[in-house]
């Protein structure tokens, strides 16, 4: 059983390519954490070779809790953060990841902690929080991602991925959940497998409404805030050209590869929701796909999620 009262080790799990024109201030910021705890592991994912210049590099080695491992080759960001959970090993109470490019408020760990400990200890626990959108200076706020009122949960996960990557933490049971999913050629993304595994097994999911990460948006976001009227266009036409089918496709080919991890009742979800996405007639499909319960966390995108079961979009 883990000890959490005197247990509050941290490894931080920072994906990284080509990004060296924000990871000092990144670093800084996890570095004047009022949590101090904690050990930061810079994954780098094959970069160019000036991707970090002699400063920055000086920099990082003088600070002795931070290190870099270079992958041998690029395996994308997904694996390469999921690869992590593993890497690091499993000498840590609690594990993080973060982004190359954002800034964390000061008191993100301990409010974090604080907030996983008031749960049962020998439970997954998976802990996300809300962001700020920030302009490339970090000093502008343009925005925040949204508040989700419903609770989070394996349902929810099937159809929609609300923890970012950039705000997790897990426990070190949910870690070793993870790292023994890892059987699988392709993920969307590692926050959403998470979302979905550690929901699916019955783990504890928490969302924070605080916003507790410095988002910033910029041209080389891999995945942006989606807060202007034309990414919600783009979603939009990628979801009714079937984008969002596909994403679909591979996570439930990963969670059957994963079965036996998967909580009895989340199993049988899991397999009304695959028998209204492969049923004919649209009656089935419709009732099967309520049956399932599987929910967006807004009435409007539930309409549109109906719309796209009827027409095999989802």
């Amino acid at each position: 059983m883990e000890k959490y009262e005197n247990s509050s080790n941290i490894a931080i799990i920072l994906g990284f390519y080509n990004g060296g024109q924000y990871l000092r201030e990144q670093l800084e910021s996890i570095i004047c954490q009022t949590h101090k705890e904690f050990q930061i592991f810079i994954f780098d994912d094959c970069s160019c070779k000036k991707s970090i210049d002699s400063e920055l590099e000086l920099f990082i080695k003088k600070n002795s809790n931070i290190s870099i491992v270079r992958r041998e080759s690029n395996i994308g960001y997904a694996k390469n953060f999921l690869y992590g959970l593993n890497d690091v090993g499993s000498n840590f109470d609690f594990y993080a990841f973060s982004d190359q490019d954002d800034i964390w408020e000061k008191n993100k760990l301990e409010n974090s902690l604080k907030k996983i400990k008031t749960f049962n200890p020998p439970s997954s626990i998976l802990y996300c929080s809300r962001t700020s959108y920030f302009k490339n200076d970090s000093h502008i706020e343009i925005g925040s991602s949204k508040v989700f009122k419903k609770k989070p949960q394996f349902k929810n996960a099937l159809l929609q991925n609300i923890a970012g990557g950039n705000t997790i933490l897990m426990n070190k049971k949910a870690r070793n959940l993870m790292i023994n999913s890892l059987v699988s050629d392709r993920y969307i993304s590692h926050d959403w497998w998470c979302y979905l595994l550690i929901s699916a097994s019955g783990g504890d999911i928490i969302f924070d409404n605080l916003k507790l990460v410095k988002y910033r948006q910029h041209e080389k976001n891999i995945i942006g805030g989606n807060r202007k009227f034309n990414d919600k266009i783009r979603r939009f036409i990628k979801f009714f050209k079937g984008n969002f089918k596909e994403w679909n496709d591979i996570n439930i080919s990963n969670l059957m590869k994963n079965k036996k991890l998967l909580k009895k009742e989340n199993l049988t979800t899991l397999k009304l929701f695959i028998d209204a996405r492969n049923k004919k007639n649209i009656f089935l499909k419709l009732l099967l796909f309520k049956k399932s319960g599987v929910f967006r966390q807004s009435f409007f995108e539930n309409i549109i999620f109906t719309l796209g079961i009827i027409l095999n979009k989802i």
